[in-house]
């Protein structure tokens, strides 16, 4: 059977997220959001993985399994609690985590902020503070000078698209549950912000490092009448954030799904009108994005299959993102920092990356600059609004005792890590 290979040096990752797994993250927006009366949260996340005491003992699971790159990310309210303090002894934990990380023989990726911010840049407006974007800059050089030359991968600011499109106009999923176009614009022009000045941060504490966003971005399917709002969609919710990564070191792709676009004959009229009257969108795409974004059960394909997250079960839509941006910034590397499934069926998630690789390796064979995979996620977690339902991880995590139990497709992922190759169908 013949085997696909894939490039000297290709990392192959799990990762996390700060608030998702450490525990106790008392000082973000998050911890309150979950904590307010009418939003969606269906958990708290509390004590989560607990990932912030058993970090040593995680790493070296992830390790031991065969992967070369860990991401994770800082948490900025727990290194900024409040405004222009940071606590070193945050940032000495943080060392200590990328030192294990070092030691097991994994490349750290570092995340720098991954959706939660501290409740003091909440409480002042967010996305929407003027201020936000240079005191996320200020935050990154402190954590870059930290852990210094140990980091060579750094992530500014982890799915900006998503940040604006949740909190400021879609499904109230996130905070702080705005809903107007108006403020996801001005969230969106805030979030490119932040990311420029803090890659300018990152590039002034370590000029070697190499830095770049993450984004979440969707194979988009839809027929005619659905095409002029999903072209108005992607441009607001991907293309105006990777026009922003025109200058940074990599592309961090991050692909779950497809989603498909259908309108009937009125509805379909009445958006392409509307799109061509500002005055009038600003009123009337709003709530048609909510309605969409809340739907727990987007229209499938015939045949096609839902993960627990309610999305099509289409692991091949990776490679439709990844050729997307190697046509968009062509010869600007990509990492995939996120690809995975909501499943209690680990074979399913086995058969996902398998899938998901074939098409990545098709990609790459055509020439795409693609430098790691690094599947998401590492362990069961707190998945936001969403809670513990979820079942993301390589590794199970027992909400009663912290007990970690490997699933196969853990052990899976390593054995094509330690290869670096996956065997053909």
């Amino acid at each position: 059977m013949a085997e696909l290979v894939f490039p000297d040096g290709f990392l192959w990752g799990a990762a996390t997220a700060a608030h998702q797994v450490e525990g106790d993250n008392d000082g973000s927006d998050w911890w309150d959001w979950e904590r307010r009366p009418g939003t969606p949260c269906v958990d708290r996340s509390d004590l989560a993985c607990d990932h912030y005491r058993r970090y040593p003992e995680d790493v070296a699971l992830l390790a031991s399994l065969g992967l070369n790159a860990y991401r994770y990310s800082v948490e900025w309210a727990r290194v900024e609690p409040e405004a222009g303090r940071f606590d070193e002894g945050q940032l000495d934990h943080y060392r200590a985590v990328t030192d294990a990380v070092v030691a097991a023989g994994m490349t750290p990726v570092v995340t720098l902020n991954h959706f939660s911010l501290p409740r003091w840049a909440a409480a002042r407006g967010g996305w929407l503070w003027s201020e936000t974007p240079a005191r996320l800059a200020r935050y990154a050089e402190r954590v870059v000078r930290a852990l210094g030359d140990r980091v060579t991968w750094w992530c500014t600011i982890n799915e900006p698209g998503s940040v604006a499109f949740g909190g400021y106009v879609g499904a109230l999923n996130f905070p702080p549950g705005r809903t107007d176009l108006r403020s996801w614009e001005r969230a969106t022009a805030g979030l490119i912000e932040g990311h420029r000045l803090a890659l300018l941060a990152v590039r002034s504490a370590s000029p070697t490092a190499r830095a770049g966003m993450t984004h979440q971005l969707l194979e988009w399917a839809s027929d005619a009448r659905g095409r002029p709002f999903v072209e108005w969609m992607r441009r607001r919710n991907e293309d105006v954030f990777l026009e922003a990564a025109a200058d940074d070191d990599f592309v961090g792709v991050q692909t779950y799904t497809r989603v498909t676009v259908r309108f009937n004959p009125v509805a379909a009229t009445a958006l392409r009108l509307a799109l061509r009257v500002p005055p009038l969108a600003a009123r009337v795409l709003p709530p048609v994005v909510r309605r969409a974004a809340a739907s727990p059960t987007p229209p499938l394909p015939p045949g096609a299959r839902r993960t627990q997250m309610g999305y099509e079960l289409r692991p091949e839509a990776l490679a439709a993102t990844v050729r997307r941006v190697a046509r968009l910034l062509p010869g600007k590397d990509i990492l995939v920092t996120e690809h995975g499934i909501a499943t209690a069926d680990d074979a399913d998630r086995i058969a996902f990356i398998d899938a998901g690789l074939r098409a990545l390796h098709a990609e790459i064979a055509a020439g795409a600059p693609v430098r790691g995979y690094i599947h998401w996620s590492a362990l069961d977690n707190f998945e936001w609004a969403y809670g513990y339902r979820m079942q993301f991880g390589l590794v199970a995590v027992d909400r009663a005792t912290q007990a970690r139990t490997v699933r196969p497709s853990a052990r899976h992922l390593g054995a094509i890590a330690r290869a670096n190759r996956l065997p053909d169908a």
